[in-house]
C-alpha cells in the first residue's frame, strides 16, 4: 500500500475518532448503568397460592405485561427474568420502590357495574350489608354476580401529592349488578387533570366498537331512569374496589347514551395515582395474581464502588499490557499501545452513545468483557510485531516485512476473531440476566478490534515502516535483535 494511502488512513480513524466523541461531549452523553453500578430496585414475584396449575403460556404471558408497564415507565434496560415460576425484575434508576412495586403487581381488572343499592356510612344496614371496608375484595369479584363493594373515598381537602383518604370506616358502599363493560373492551387511558376540581386528577378512557356499543347500550338504559335515582349510576371498579361512581347527565338521551366511545374515571386522587392506573389499563391486567417474594432497594453506594474497582482493574491490566509491549517491542510497543488507546476510546465511546441513544445499560458484567477484550486487542498487535519479525528474519526489507507481516496477520486476527464474535453471539442469544452484558461488550468489542487493526494499526504501522529515520532508529525496535546472523545482509536494504 503507497504511503499516501496509510497516511490517509491513518488520518480518517483518528478524525472518526475525534468526531465520535466531540458528539459525546457536545450532547453531554452519559453511559447508562446498571442495577448493579447505580442501585435500584430488585422485586421477585412468586404466583399466589390457591390459582391452580398455570401453564408456560400464562408465565410468558405475565412477564410480557409486566415488560410493557416498565417500558411506559421509562425504565432503561431492565431486566425480566423467569426462573420457573418465579419472575425476577431488576429496575436500575428506580428510587421509589413502592411505586414500583404498586405498577407491576396490580392486577387491573377493570369492570363497569349498575349501581342498585348505595350505603352510605353511618346507615342502620351498613354494618350487617357486605365485608368491612378495611377487608379489601381479594381479586377481581365474579363478573355475573350482584356484589357489594366499597368505594375509595376522598376527604376533598387534599392536594396532588397527598389526596387524603377518608379512613375506610368511612367509605361508601355499593350494592353492583353484574358486569356490564370489562378492561378488555378499553384500548387506550390517559390521566389529565380533572377539569372540574383542577386539584384531582382523572383516567379518559377510549373503548373499543364493541365496547363503545355496549357502552351506549347501558348508558342509555340508565338514562331512561328517574333524575335523581340511584339506578341512574354507573360504577367504575378496579381491582373490587369502587373508584367512582358517576351519574348519567340530564343530557344523556334515554335509549341512546353516550356515543363516541369515551368514558372517564374520575378517582379523586393525584397525578401519580391516576398515571399509575392509566399505565396498569394500557398494558393490560396480569393473568395471575402474583406476590412479592422479595422486594429490596439496592443501594448506588455499593454499585460506585464496584464500578470504581472495575475501571481500576481494566486500568492496572492495560498498564501492565502496555509496559510489557514497550519492554518486549520498544517503539513498537509505543505504537501498540496508542493502537490500545483508540481501542479503549472507540469502545467506550461507542457504549455511551448506545446508552443514550437506545438505552443500552452497562453493568459489571459488560465491564468484565470489555476488560477481556483489552487482551484480544494486544493479542492482535502481538500476532502482528511476531509477523513482521519472522518476516524480517526471512531476509525481507523493513517494508516488505511489515506488508507481508499484515496480510498474514490479517488472516489470522479475523479468523480469531470471528471465533469470538459468533461465540459472543451464541452467549447473548441463550443467556439471559448480567451474562447477556458480557456477551454483548465483548462481541462489539471484537469488531471494534478487527476494524481497528484493518485501518489505524495498518496505516501507523506501514507509516513507521516507510518513514527512514524511524526504520533505522534503534529506539523503535524495527531491526534490532530480530535479525538472525546468516540473514544480517539481507536485511540491509534499509527502509526502501
Amino acid at each position: 500500500m503507497r504511503r499516501g494511502s496509510l497516511a490517509a488512513g491513518l488520518i480518517a480513524s483518528l478524525a472518526v475518532v475525534t468526531a465520535l466523541w466531540a458528539v459525546i461531549l457536545g450532547l453531554g452523553m452519559k453511559p447508562q448503568l446498571g442495577l448493579d453500578l447505580q442501585g435500584g430496585v430488585s422485586i421477585t414475584l412468586i404466583p399466589a397460592p390457591g390459582q391452580g396449575d398455570i401453564d408456560e403460556a400464562i408465565l410468558e404471558q405475565t412477564v410480557q405485561v409486566i415488560r410493557q408497564r416498565i417500558d411506559a415507565l421509562g425504565v432503561a434496560e431492565p431486566d425480566i427474568a423467569r426462573q420457573g415460576d418465579t419472575v425476577l425484575v431488576q429496575l436500575p434508576g428506580v428510587a421509589d420502590r413502592e411505586q414500583a412495586e404498586e405498577v407491576i403487581g396490580r392486577t387491573a381488572v377493570l369492570q363497569f357495574r349498575r349501581v342498585l343499592e348505595v350505603i352510605p356510612a353511618g346507615s342502620d344496614t351498613y354494618a350487617t350489608t357486605g365485608k368491612p371496608c378495611d377487608e379489601l375484595q381479594a381479586g377481581p369479584p365474579p363478573e355475573t354476580e350482584e356484589v357489594v363493594l366499597c368505594e375509595r373515598t376522598f376527604s376533598g381537602e387534599g392536594t396532588p401529592e397527598n389526596p387524603g383518604y377518608l379512613p375506610a370506616a368511612e367509605w361508601t358502599k355499593y350494592r353492583l349488578g353484574q358486569v356490564e363493560l370489562s378492561g378488555d373492551d378499553v384500548t387506550d387511558a390517559r390521566a389529565v387533570p380533572d377539569p372540574m376540581t383542577g386539584i384531582n386528577w382523572q383516567v379518559n378512557l377510549e373503548l373499543d366498537k364493541d365496547g363503545a356499543e355496549k357502552f351506549a347500550q347501558v348508558t342509555g338504559t340508565l338514562a331512561c331512569e328517574p333524575e335523581g335515582s340511584t339506578l341512574r349510576q354507573m360504577a367504575i371498579v378496579l381491582d373490587g374496589v369502587v373508584e367512582s361512581a358517576p351519574s348519567m347527565d340530564p343530557g344523556v338521551i334515554c335509549n341512546q347514551g353516550i356515543i363516541g366511545g369515551e368514558a372517564v374515571i374520575t378517582t379523586g386522587g393525584g397525578a401519580d395515582d391516576a398515571k399509575s392506573l392509566a399505565l396498569v389499563l394500557r398494558t393490560g391486567a396480569l393473568p395471575i395474581q402474583l406476590e412479592f417474594a422479595q422486594s429490596q432497594s439496592v443501594s448506588p453506594t455499593l454499585g460506585s464502588a464496584s464500578l470504581q474497582a472495575g475501571l481500576l482493574a481494566g486500568l492496572i491490566g492495560l498498564i501492565l499490557v502496555a509496559i510489557y509491549m514497550v519492554l518486549l517491542y520498544r517503539g513498537l510497543g509505543v505504537a501498540a499501545v496508542a493502537e490500545l488507546l483508540v481501542f479503549g476510546a472507540v469502545v467506550y465511546g461507542l457504549i455511551v452513545v448506545l446508552g443514550d441513544t437506545v438505552g443500552f445499560t452497562l453493568t459489571l458484567a459488560g465491564i468484565a468483557g470489555i476488560i477481556v477484550s483489552v487482551g484480544i486487542a494486544a493479542d492482535s498487535s502481538i500476532i502482528y510485531r511476531e509477523r513482521y519479525r519472522d518476516e524480517i528474519r526471512a531476509g525481507r526489507t523493513i517494508r516488505t516485512a511489515a506488508d507481508h507481516a499484515f496480510r498474514k496477520s490479517w488472516r489470522t486476527n479475523l479468523t480469531g476473531n470471528t471465533v469470538s464474535f459468533l461465540a459472543a453471539a451464541v452467549l447473548y442469544v441463550l443467556a439471559v440476566g448480567p451474562v447477556r452484558g458480557f456477551a454483548f461488550t465483548l462481541g462489539l468489542s471484537t469488531l471494534i478490534d478487527t476494524l481497528i487493526f484493518g485501518t489505524f494499526t495498518q496505516s501507523l504501522f506501514g507509516l513507521i515502516a516507510r518513514t527512514p529515520k524511524l526504520a533505522q532508529s534503534p529506539l523503535m525496535g524495527l531491526r534490532a535483535e530480530v535479525i538472525a546472523p546468516d540473514a544480517v545482509g539481507a536485511g540491509k536494504g534499509g527502509a526502501r
